[in-house]
């Protein structure tokens, strides 16, 4: 017969791998948006948003787009609307804050259900940066052959349809804990090939 120990177990897994699947969502679909706003906003470091409207956008040295001022046309309306919806979908895998706020997302102190969070670093600068610095001196390979593993978290990875990144066997560009590799960098990183010995 089935205990209720293991029943509890058995939920308590399903519960944590949800739970872990929704921080990938809030992971990527904060990627995305990224990729969208730097799109035409390409100094932006951070985003406040209420629900799910998209109301300021930051850089460095301050606020750059408000939804409700003269600054609302450096974003258009189409670019507003796809990060709402993607903030919707987002929001859709939880019904609190509390998953948001376990996400590095802080509250704005004057602003009621207002949130901010920063955004991911490009994951194209990032995997460049890695790479040698002279453009012909980058590794590259033909696309869809193996590139190796991640030099952080071991994955095999495969040079997507550039020849240029690699990604994981999922498509993946983000590299997710476990890092054993030690470093900190968000996009998988190519483990540097041994150099061939001459041969004598």
């Amino acid at each position: 017969m089935t205990s209720r120990a293991f029943l509890d177990e058995y939920f308590n897994d399903a519960f944590e791998d949800t739970a872990k699947k929704r921080r990938e969502v809030f992971d990527r679909g904060l990627l995305l948006i990224a990729h969208v706003i730097r799109e035409e906003l390409p100094t932006a470091t951070a985003i406040s948003v209420n629900a799910s409207v998209l109301t300021a956008v930051h850089d460095g040295e301050g606020t750059i787009w408000r939804f409700n001022d003269g600054t609302r046309t450096k974003l258009n309306e189409q670019t507003c609307a796809n990060i709402r919806d993607t903030l919707l979908d987002m929001r859709s895998f939880n019904r609190t804050d509390a998953p948001l706020l376990a996400a590095d997302w802080k509250r704005v102190p004057d602003m009621t259900g207002t949130l901010r969070v920063d955004l991911p670093e490009n994951p194209d600068e990032d995997q460049e940066q890695e790479a040698a610095p002279a453009a012909d001196d980058r590794p590259h390979g033909t696309p869809g052959e193996n590139a190796g593993n991640c030099a952080q978290c071991r994955r095999l990875l495969i040079w997507d349809g550039t020849g240029k990144r690699v990604n994981d066997e999922w498509g993946e560009y983000l590299c997710y804990d476990p890092r054993p590799g030690g470093t900190e960098s968000r996009v998988h990183v190519l483990a540097a090939r041994k150099t061939a010995q001459p041969q004598t």
